[in-house]
């Protein structure tokens, strides 16, 4: 049935992500865009059951974006059994999250690597940006050395497995 307001109701499809290098998977969840929501935002959901390397070196945008993660424990919304790591600002200043967190950054703030290192009990990830047509995303530097570090630490088997 057709109704009034079906216009403002969207079901986000399942998309999956992988790293152009290798392959691995750093994306598998739910992934709306702004032609579909008809508004300037996109917005992607995922449970996260194991550690994983993302496949984003230092970067910035030109709209405002926000990374959320959460307990997937339905019961104890607390309940945080993960560590994820999100490097901030042109000297990638490093931060370490082991409670539920939102991280708000603002047009042209630096920011990857990130890296979930742990996950004891699966976690939700969120990510949300405030942009329609004409959004950017722009690597920070011609070559990231602390993502291409983290990257040959993980080849080599002496970082997490995604």
């Amino acid at each position: 049935m057709a109704g009034k307001y079906d216009k403002f109701i969207s079901n986000p499809p399942h998309r999956q992500i992988k790293a152009d290098e290798d392959g691995r998977v750093v994306f598998d969840g739910l992934f709306v865009r702004h032609p579909q929501l008809g508004y300037n935002m996109s917005m992607g959901h995922q449970f996260v059951k194991k550690p994983f390397v993302s496949n984003n070196p230092c970067h910035t945008h030109n709209f405002q974006e926000f990374l959320a993660w959460y307990s997937g424990n339905p019961n104890d919304p607390e309940e945080f059994n993960a560590e994820v790591v999100l490097y901030l600002g042109e000297e990638q200043e490093k931060h370490v999250f082991t409670k539920p967190t939102i991280v708000s950054l603002p047009p042209g703030m630096p920011h990857c690597p990130l890296i979930i290192t742990r996950v004891d009990s699966p976690i939700i990830q969120i990510e949300i940006m405030l942009v329609g047509e004409g959004g950017t995303r722009d690597p920070f530097w011609s070559e990231d050395p602390l993502y291409n570090r983290i990257m040959e630490e993980y080849r080599q088997g002496r970082m997490i497995a995604p």
